[in-house]
């Protein structure tokens, strides 16, 4: 259930449009999504700047999960612009607003691993991970993913021969490596990943990817 608030930014401060968020997060009842529709981003009568770095600061602090719709694109320039935010997206329709996703993560790396899962918990996501190109093979072939973040570089095989053996399982695949330019167009478009992230990518990147 989300709660909608629509927000005019024409000739109003920051301290009156984040007064005015502020009321409406800490409304009594429970707030699984506050979905803004921002109307005149670029008419905020001090800086959209400092609003948007404020707003995420507000969300963090409370941990609110907040969905922006400008149609403008304003916004969303900005949001990426400071690194984004597990807590907020940003959208030009209200139609483009994510779900929940059932995501498998294949990365190798420890660290790595841990911040792709905090990050896609966080956002709202159900995750399963795996270490290894045969272990993510197993998974794919077992059960069917809402889309799969696959490291084309693993201890046991690269992604790439995991893309290929899991094709026929339907599972919608996103690329991740350093090194991407190790494969060519075709053979990224013939193995059937529908996007690739250049590593290190920023949170805002992969959110973005997730709604492709």
């Amino acid at each position: 259930m989300h709660r909608r608030i629509r927000l005019d930014c024409d000739g109003r401060t920051t301290g009156e449009i984040l007064e005015r968020l502020t009321a409406e997060i800490d409304r009594p009842g429970e707030l699984p999504r506050l979905v803004l529709h921002i109307e005149n981003a670029a008419r905020v009568n001090d800086s959209l700047c400092r609003l948007i770095r404020q707003l995420l600061a507000l969300v963090h602090e409370r941990e609110v999960k907040v969905s922006i719709i400008d149609p403008t694109g304003c916004t969303e320039v900005l949001w990426e612009a400071l690194g984004g935010s597990v807590h907020v997206e940003v959208c030009r329709r209200e139609e483009e607003i994510s779900e929940p996703l059932d995501v498998l993560v294949v990365e190798d790396t420890p660290d790595s691993l841990q911040f792709l899962k905090d990050l896609l918990e966080t956002a709202g996501h159900q995750v399963t991970t795996a270490t290894t190109g045969d272990e993510a093979v197993r998974l794919c072939v077992a059960r069917k993913f809402d889309l799969v973040l696959l490291d084309l570089v693993l201890p046991d095989r690269d992604g790439m021969s995991v893309a290929d053996a899991v094709q026929f399982t339907g599972n919608p695949l996103i690329a991740m490596s350093a090194y991407l330019d190790r494969w060519s167009d075709e053979e990224y478009r013939r193995a059937g990943f529908r996007s690739r992230l250049r590593k290190p990518f920023k949170s805002a990147e992969l959110l973005s990817a997730l709604r492709r």
